[in-house]
């Protein structure tokens, strides 16, 4: 890939992530001037991102995990 290739696929990627960060509250002030609080801001939105998606990882398990199982037994028997 071409120097000026790397710095347009840089370019997007910085994009990307400027956009995912503006979008869970996270600024470029925030990023400079308040390090401390920006870290807590990210750890409060993983915190509830996870509990936002564990009720629907428990409810889908409920069909994916015994499918996941019946299809090993059935990978177990026919070997």
């Amino acid at each position: 890939m071409s120097l000026a290739g790397r710095a347009l696929l840089l370019f997007g990627i910085c994009v990307l992530v400027g956009l995912l960060l503006d979008r869970i509250g996270i600024t470029a002030h925030g990023l400079v001037h308040d390090t401390w609080h920006t870290i807590v801001a990210v750890v409060t939105k993983f915190r509830n991102a996870i509990a936002w998606s564990l009720p629907y990882a428990l409810l889908g398990a409920i069909v994916v995990v015994p499918v996941m199982l019946l299809r090993v037994v059935e990978r177990k028997r026919k070997s």
